[in-house]
């Protein structure tokens, strides 16, 4: 019998109908839909409960069942065929977005600041109204009577900033203040609100798992998580991320963002795999242009490389029916897959990575908004786009693209990590907010031995906004913040090689007791005087100033690298190139030692929990598909700890015998087209 814990391929059929034609659903059939989702080779399938629009799919006592179903227990009947077929039923239910439940409350719904509730087709539906938590808690109740085993609750997040009632009450009653009507993260009382919201949210999102486990302790939980790539309009952060079983979420941002994300969400993993969702259809807004066979591919590869439970999601027709035709894709598209999915069931393998980015969810923010009022930067209608311009996220995600090119592999690391054991440095892309407990951590890590690079303004804010003007780990870096920010356009200036420009003001430093490998340079006029300017089109240096761009200083048994500006998140090639350069110096890894594949390819190490076992994998995920194959992949890998035994392709079980050398093994692969891992066996290493 299959279960979570060895679920690796799972499928999701998208189902918001609405009841606007009496033809809607009424030619979905339980043991056509299952015979055909059978199809895709699954071990898990999430069937809904409920959608977006209100509806429910099973006969509730409390909301509207869709009338195209005539009564019939469709979720009910789906799950026990979904049992019967040995596969792992889950339920879809979803918060927040329900078009039904909030027309026939106005005052459950969530608010603009400008008095506004209608968002596109629908209003969305406030945490904070405790009528409306109660009759989620009573549905949820009645989902979780039926036998399934994880329940996936979508949307918990604050679709945007609330100013209903019930918010403006709960803050004045805990605060004795009005919400605030401007972005400022300069200012403790704004901040203070951001941390309000984000607790609400987490207590939102902690009573709805409890009502599922009050039912059926033995159900798990996914909260969507996928607005931990999006930043802080959304509000999630760690605390909520403990309300879920495993992380889980949609995204839609491509292969630079899926590798990235992935990581992300097993930073948050506790009980189960991560799950990484993606479409069939090229967005969520197109019914049918389904992505090509290959891309799909690549991006479930992308998921098990790392890790993680892959979930593509398909879409009902309006009649109920499923396209026959892209089930007979998904046939093939399975069986390539299976062996790699099957392969990571037994094992249940974890990253290897002795390089890690810090995610600091609190940190994703856009100080330049400061000033700025609510209501110009309020986007209803660009439902989880709004954040994506978030210069600390942008870097982030740039810092883990020129890692990949370096064949360097990486892992993941948050806020409550506490445990560093297994990493030489850590990155810290603009962290500006930063606990004293994470500061700490963070010392010492360096003080033993580690290196830390840093970006931008680490370290210049507590959580509830407060600062002493400078950054908290200015004596570990070795210099002091001036308080004064570069122009809008500037450049990194190196004792030997070329600029890089940057393209958004930074904070000017002074060197304490760090080494200076490069000053900053800025034009003589900043970019928007239209006065006066050098050239016409460009913004060239002027003279080198005095303050530091980038410096390395000695910090106990460690070191700690310093960098001005934010200038990973242009990822342009003058930009990679010295990150390359920088993180070849800095961040070099223990285990892969070398790799000749293009930066299409990424290259991860995954380590079993189960067995003496390790899975190097390979993804060639090129930007135009179908891929090229890379042929002659050379990698050389190093277990310093351990013996490597057998080894042997998963794609096909063959044993391969590596070039070994002392603690270093090399592969060669003549040919890789989309995904291969290859096992090892070690011994010397716990299971």
């Amino acid at each position: 019998m299959k279960d979570l814990q060895s679920n690796y391929a799972s499928f999701l059929v998208d189902s918001h109908i609405t009841d606007h034609d009496p033809l809607f659903l009424s030619r979905l059939g339980p043991q056509t839909f299952v015979d055909t989702v059978k199809r895709s080779g699954c071990d898990s399938f999430m069937t809904y409960a409920t959608c977006h629009n209100g509806n429910s799919y099973y006969p509730t006592k409390l909301g509207h069942m869709h009338p195209g179903l005539k009564g019939r227990d469709v979720f009910g009947e789906t799950v026990a065929l979904l049992r019967k077929n040995d596969i792992v039923p889950r339920a879809y239910y979803t918060v927040v977005y329900m078009r039904r439940v909030a027309r026939e409350h106005p005052a459950w719904r969530v608010t603009q600041i400008d008095g506004k509730q209608n968002y596109r087709r629908s209003w969305h539906l406030c945490p904070n109204s405790l009528d409306y938590r109660s009759f989620a808690c009573a549905q949820i109740r009645e989902i979780c009577r039926y036998d399934i085993d994880s329940i996936f609750i979508d949307m918990t997040f604050w679709p945007g900033v609330c100013f209903c009632h019930n918010c403006r009450d709960r803050y004045r009653r805990e605060t004795g203040d009005e919400i605030p009507t401007t972005i400022d993260w300069n200012d403790r009382h704004w901040v203070g609100f951001q941390r309000s919201r984000e607790r609400w949210l987490a207590e939102f999102a902690h009573e709805l798992t409890t009502a599922v486990k009050s039912t059926n302790s033995k159900i798990a939980v996914a909260h969507q998580f996928s607005p931990v790539l999006l930043g802080w309009m959304y509000a999630q952060t760690h605390a909520h991320s403990l309300a879920s079983d495993l992380p889980s979420g949609d995204f839609y941002g491509g292969k630079h963002q899926q590798r990235l994300g992935c990581k992300v969400l097993a930073s948050f993993e506790r009980q189960l795999p991560f799950e990484f969702m993606t479409s069939r259809c090229v967005t969520l807004y197109d019914h049918t242009s389904t992505k090509s066979d290959d891309e799909m591919i690549c991006s479930c590869a992308t998921t098990l490389a790392n890790g993680g439970t892959y979930l593509l999601i398909d879409a009902i027709n309006p009649d109920g029916t499923l396209e026959e035709a892209f089930y007979d894709r998904m046939e093939k598209i399975g069986t390539i897959l299976a062996p790699f999915a099957s392969k990571l069931g037994k094992h249940r393998p974890k990253l290897v990575a002795d390089t890690a980015i810090y995610f600091s969810m609190a940190s994703y923010i856009r100080r330049d908004h400061n000033g700025v009022s609510l209501r110009n930067v309020m986007d209803p209608a660009n439902n989880m786009l709004a954040s994506t311009d978030l210069k600390p996220l942008q870097e982030a995600l740039g810092t883990s693209i020129v890692l990949n090119q370096a064949k360097i592999p990486y892992r993941v690391i948050n806020d409550a990590t506490v445990d560093f054991a297994g990493l030489d440095t850590i990155i810290l892309n603009d962290a500006s907010f930063l606990s004293a407990a994470e500061v700490s951590r963070l010392r010492e890590f360096v003080r033993s031995g580690g290196t830390l690079i840093a970006t931008g303004m680490v370290g210049y804010s507590e959580l509830d906004g407060s600062t002493t003007g400078d950054f908290a780990l200015a004596d570990v870096l070795g210099i002091k913040f001036s308080g004064q920010f570069s122009r809008h356009w500037s450049y990194l200036v190196p004792h030997s090689g070329p600029m890089v420009s940057n393209d958004v003001p930074a904070p000017l430093v002074t060197a304490t007791t760090a080494t200076v490998l490069a000053r900053v340079s800025e034009p003589l006029w900043d970019k928007d005087d239209f006065e006066h300017f050098a050239a016409y089109h460009s913004n060239p240096p002027g003279p080198v100033g005095p303050y530091a761009g980038l410096t390395v200083n000695k910090f106990g048994d460690g070191r700690a690298v310093y960098l001005y500006s934010s200038l990973f998140a242009r990822q342009h090639a003058a930009q990679q190139a010295f990150g390359q350069s920088l993180f070849r110096d800095f961040a070099s890894s223990r285990h892969v030692i070398e790799c000749n594949a293009p930066s299409a390819v990424e290259v991860t190490l995954l380590k079993s929990t189960t067995r003496p076992t390790y899975l190097l994998s390979l993804v060639n995920f090129q930007d135009e598909l179908p891929n090229i194959p890379v042929h002659n992949v050379q990698v050389k890998i190093r277990f310093p700890e351990v013996q490597a035994g057998k080894c042997s392709r998963v794609s096909d079980g063959c044993e391969i015998e590596p070039h070994r050398e002392g603690d270093r093994l090399s592969f060669s692969l003549a040919r890789l087209d989309m995904l291969e891992m290859i096992e090892i066996q070690v011994k010397g290493v716990p299971a």
